[in-house]
Formats: C-alpha cells, sequence, structure tokens
C-alpha cells in the first residue's frame, strides 16, 4: 500500500473515532449537585482487574466525606468517550499526553496539586518527568509499568541479568528438550515495548524534533538482535504471534507438541493469570541488559485534567479527591491491584512489604534507568507501522537482512514525518 494511501486510512479511522458520541458526564467542568453534592466525573480505561481497585479509592472517598462524589466510569474506549462527551478527569498513558496537550483538551494541574497540598517532590522523578510538559505538569503521575520479566523456578533458580545469561540458560534447556527455550519473541502484541527498551538499551534517541526518525543504522543494528534471538541464537522459537511471549510461558512442553519458555519479557498485567498457574515457582525481576547498558521502558499511567474545567467548587472537589488518594494508605490499592505507582510515600509502604507487593517491588527498581517514551504529536500513530508491519517481518522471515530492515525504517520514517506534520500549529 502506497504512503498516501495507508495516511489516507489512517486519518479517515481518526476522524471516524472522534465523531463517535460516547456518551459523557453532566459536569463538563461546570458544578453539578445531586443532594447537595458537587459531581466529579472522572473517566479511565480499567476495564479489567485493575478497575476494581480503583473503585476502592473513588469510593473510599466518596464515603470519607459529603461535599464532594466522583462518578466514575471506566471504558474500553475511554479517550473517545472523553473528547466526545463531558468530564473533568481522565486518565492518560504518559505517551499520549503530548497529543492532548497540543488539542487544547487538558490543562496545567499544578494549581489543583497545590490546592490539594500535592508537592513535585512527592513524586519519584521518572514519573514526574513523563507528566511534565513545556515545564508544567499537565498530569498527575499515576503509575509506570514497564515492560517485566517473569520466570519459572523450575528452569530457572535466578532472575537472568545479562543477555548472555539468556543464551547460557537457552543451552541447558535445549539440552533437556527441544520443545524448552530460554524466552520467547512475540512477533505482534507488546513489540513497541521491545523496540522502545532495544532503543534505551543503546542510546538511541528516535526523537527528532516533531516525529520518530527510525531510519538509524544503529536502531537497525540494534533491532537485529531480535532477529538474531529467533533465527541465529535460537533463544526464542520462531512463529510466535500475538502474546507469544507470554503464551509460551504459560505452556507446558509435552510430546514435541507445544513450546515452553522459562522466561517472559511481558507486561505486568499477566502477573495475576501467572501467579495462579505457578504460585512459589513464579519469579518476578527487572528486565535483563540486552543491549549495551540497563535500561528499561515501558508506558505509564497519568491522571489529568480537562481543559473545560473552570468552576471553582469543582475544582476544589478534584483536589480533595486528589489529596484522598495520593496517601499511602489509598494509594496502596493500586499496589494491590499490580500496578507500581511513583508516589513516594506509597513506595515506601511497598518497599516494606516487598513480598505483598512482589510486582510493584520489581518494577519500582526499574524507575532508576527508566526511559519515558518520545513526546511527539500522534504518538501511537507515528508509531503504527512499525508495531503492525516492522517488528513482524524482522522476527518471522529467516532471510531478512540490515538492508532489509533499513528499507522499512525508511518507510516508518516518512509516515511518521508526515503525521508529525499535522500538529496544531502553535
Amino acid at each position: 500500500m502506497k504512503v498516501t494511501k495507508w495516511l489516507a486510512l489512517v486519518f479517515s479511522a481518526i476522524l471516524v473515532l472522534a465523531g463517535c458520541s460516547g456518551g459523557g458526564s453532566s459536569s463538563s467542568g461546570e458544578k453539578s449537585k445531586d443532594n447537595g453534592k458537587v459531581k466529579i466525573s472522572f473517566i479511565n480505561g480499567f476495564t479489567g482487574g485493575d478497575g476494581a481497585y480503583m473503585k476502592k479509592i473513588t469510593n473510599g472517598f466518596n464515603a470519607s466525606q459529603d461535599k464532594y462524589e466522583v462518578v466514575e466510569s471506566q471504558e474500553k474506549d475511554h479517550y473517545t468517550k472523553f473528547k466526545a462527551g463531558n468530564y473533568d478527569l481522565v486518565v492518560i498513558h504518559g505517551n499520549n499526553l503530548e497529543t492532548y496537550k497540543q488539542d487544547g483538551l487538558i490543562q496545567n494541574i499544578e494549581p489543583v496539586l497545590e490546592k490539594a497540598g500535592i508537592k513535585k517532590t512527592d513524586f519519584h522523578p521518572a514519573g514526574l518527568d513523563i507528566a511534565t510538559l513545556d515545564g508544567k505538569l499537565f498530569a498527575v503521575p499515576l503509575d509506570i509499568h514497564p515492560l517485566t520479566m517473569f520466570y519459572n523456578k523450575e528452569f530457572v533458580k535466578e532472575a537472568p541479568k545479562t543477555y548472555q545469561d539468556l543464551v547460557a540458560l537457552n543451552s541447558n534447556l535445549q539440552a533437556q528438550s527441544k520443545d524448552l527455550y530460554a524466552l520467547g519473541v512475540p512477533s505482534s502484541g507488546l513489540v513497541e515495548f521491545y523496540m522502545l527498551m532495544i532503543a534505551a538499551q543503546n542510546d538511541i534517541e528516535l526523537k527528532d524534533g516533531n516525529y520518530l526518525n527510525f531510519a538509524q543504522p544503529k536502531f537497525a543494528d540494534a533491532l537485529m538482535q531480535f532477529h538474531d534471538m529467533v533465527w541465529k541464537d535460537k533463544v526464542s522459537p520462531s512463529g510466535l504471534g500475538l502474546d507469544g511471549e507470554f503464551q509460551t510461558f504459560m505452556k507446558e512442553a509435552k510430546g514435541g507438541k507445544a513450546y515452553q519458555t522459562a522466561v517472559a519479557l511481558t507486561g505486568p498485567w499477566f502477573y495475576g493469570a501467572a501467579k495462579e498457574k505457578y504460585g512459589d515457582n513464579l519469579g518476578v525481576a527487572p528486565i535483563p541488559q540486552i543491549g549495551s547498558k540497563l535500561a528499561s521502558f515501558g508506558n505509564a499511567h497519568t491522571i489529568a485534567l480537562s481543559s473545560k474545567v473552570k468552576d471553582q467548587e469543582v475544582l476544589d472537589g478534584i483536589a480533595a479527591f486528589l489529596k484522598y488518594m495520593y496517601t499511602p494508605e489509598n494509594l496502596i490499592n493500586w499496589a494491590d491491584g499490580g500496578q507500581a505507582p511513583v508516589h513516594l510515600a506509597t513506595l515506601d509502604k511497598i518497599n516494606a512489604e516487598p513480598e505483598k507487593y512482589q510486582i510493584a517491588f520489581q518494577n519500582a527498581k526499574q524507575f532508576e534507568n527508566y526511559v519515558k517514551p518520545p513526546q511527539v504529536y500522534q504518538y501511537g500513530e507515528q508509531m503504527r507501522y512499525m508495531n503492525e508491519s516492522v517488528f513482524g517481518k524482522l522476527v518471522t522471515t529467516e532471510k531478512f537482512t540490515k538492508e532489509d530492515l533499513m528499507k522499512e525504517l525508511e518507510k516508518a520514517t516518512k509516515m511518521s514525518k508526515q503525521i508529525g506534520a499535522t500538529a496544531p500549529k502553535k
């Protein structure tokens, strides 16, 4: 498909989504009272297991006082509904903040935090860095969810720390069975996390002004390591599909009918399923060093304030809600759900009970070398071709060369540059 045709399809889809009516709240930044309470509408995308833990926080706040009420909506298409509806607070992933700021959909939240008595120094610098745009906080940092390593203690007693450890582990496993591998490299799913992780571990800056420059020989060299994992070093089985890194970790190799891996570099949201299957045999650790240095990558949740909110009583209610949420006894609910909060006082509570908050404790270790997503307009669209095409070709095509990859990276960069050029003029 030609670049121009591909872009036309992308922007047509964006226009369709933007035009969808997703309902909304009755606030729209204006005071709305029911039984004397000021309503605060809060929308997020926590439709999985994490939703119940956020509900504990919002329900707890509503029960703690009788002046304000947070009306929480958990929607799969919460971004579309936020744009089309009337909401006061919205959860935005770290890689989307720049787009929402440039589109004028969110506002500086610092005055609300000051009212709540929340200081910038209350947060880990990694979380603060994500939410800070042009020197101002455009959201409250909530968590960072980096690429996480699970390992099966039946096959590996200590967490691999380097790529060499993975190669050695693979050799031992293959000696036991040809169906056992060190880890799985997927062709789709979390591939963005893989690509940005390897860029971070090789000191590669993808942001170039308002677009992502993938067409760098150094980046091609780094990405080729995933190809070699499958086809040269063979630490991963070939032909893995969506979420293959986790699916092979959860399988049992029996009679040559299935592959099984000892390690999964995957999303922390899979922790519950892995813990249920492996129990005490499940190990959790920071990701190993695969590139030239140790670095981690993942996304983040932040809570942003709609640009529509002007009413002082609504703003005061939001301040009261955030003051309630950002206390260790309340925000620890988020760690109970498997997330790693960036609120320092809550991290202290997690560090005091590492076994109870295993996933949050291990992921918080990665905050020290965390590299945030590049802040560019329409980041997701700029990454789309890389996510949906390039990485899949890289790991599923045995004869794929660096030259082949550079052609794909040049194509992806051309698309990214055209998308970046659609940003609103400042």
